[in-house]
Formats: structure tokens, C-alpha cells, sequence
């Protein structure tokens, strides 16, 4: 009888363990090539060199690209192309967050997720298919935007836009917590 009292005790914890860990998604690490379809992956890997010519050393600067960099490059810096398998997923993407609005507690509650420090800070600003919405109703409070965090929740496929930048995703956030290495 001594053995079954802390079975029978230990079957509701587990069963309530159980039933919590099911209740709770699972989130899918993403990184965010994983977020740009094939066609805009390759054109961006196809990004002419940069010339360092012209400027201060006299003469004009080169341009950045040429007409035999053509595959496809420029469509990507401004692509709105996503993947749809992604839609409805519950997914974990670190990144760099710029602030959109807070609460009266000074917590941000909508953000553009974005993968490196100052981007839609500085121009250009990443393709829209790099850059999430993020609206997390409980907010958090961001000391500094050169903290790369982590945000978890439902991944969907929209265009977002503001005086800030063009989203092409969006993410309702079941948590935001700093990334850690």
C-alpha cells in the first residue's frame, strides 16, 4: 500500500505534466535564408563586388552594379516573395528589433524584426521577405536596439508597411527574450 499512495499521487502530476507540454507549441528554429524563397537566395548570392575606385581619389565612384550582374539582384533587394510553407507555423527567429510602438509602461509592443543591427535604420534596408512584423501584447522592454532577441510565435505570410520599412512577414509573439550564444 505504501508503494501505491505516491504512484497514485504521481499519475495527476504527470498527467497535467502531459497535458501542459502538449498544450504548448513547438517552435521551429528558423534562420532567415530559411525565409527567402530559392529564386531570391541565388540573386542575392550573385551581388556584384563592390568597387572602392572614384570618391575622395578623385574621379567619379563606379557604380555598384553593372548590367551583367543581372540575375535577378535588384528584384531581390525589393522582393515581397515568401514561403508559403512557413504560413501558420509556429517558429523561433532571432534578430534585431526596431522599435514601432509602446505601451504606457514604455514596453514595445510592435516591432520590425530585422537579421543585423541597423538595418531599417540605414539605408538600404533590408528585402521585405527579411524583415518581420511583430506584435507582442505584453511588451518588452528594450534596453538598447543593438541586443539581438529571440521571438517566438505564429509565423504569417502579409505585407506590412509603415514610414519605416515594407514586412513581408509577421509574427504574433507568444515570447521575446534576449538571444543568447
Amino acid at each position: 500500500m505504501k508503494r501505491l499512495v505516491p504512484a497514485l499521487l504521481s499519475a495527476p502530476t504527470l498527467s497535467l505534466a502531459l497535458l501542459a507540454s502538449a498544450a504548448s507549441p513547438v517552435f521551429t528554429s528558423l534562420d532567415w535564408v530559411a525565409l527567402l524563397p530559392e529564386e531570391d537566395y541565388q540573386a542575392l548570392l550573385s551581388a556584384p563586388p563592390i568597387q572602392h575606385t572614384g570618391g575622395d581619389a578623385g574621379g567619379a565612384p563606379i557604380p555598384l552594379q553593372s548590367a551583367s550582374a543581372a540575375f535577378g539582384f535588384d528584384e531581390a533587394l525589393y522582393s515581397t516573395k515568401v514561403r508559403s510553407e512557413y504560413d501558420g507555423q509556429d517558429v523561433s527567429l532571432p534578430g534585431f528589433i526596431v522599435p514601432l510602438e509602446y505601451d504606457e509602461e514604455q514596453k514595445v509592443t510592435e516591432f520590425f524584426l530585422v537579421p543585423y543591427f541597423g538595418a531599417c535604420i540605414h539605408v538600404p534596408p533590408p528585402p521585405p521577405n527579411q524583415i518581420v512584423y511583430v506584435r507582442y501584447a505584453q511588451g518588452i522592454a528594450v534596453a538598447s536596439i543593438q541586443e539581438p532577441f529571440v521571438v517566438e510565435g505564429r509565423l504569417s505570410t502579409g505585407i506590412t508597411s509603415n514610414d519605416v520599412a515594407l514586412a513581408a512577414y509577421r509574427i504574433e509573439a507568444a515570447g521575446v527574450r534576449l538571444y543568447e550564444e
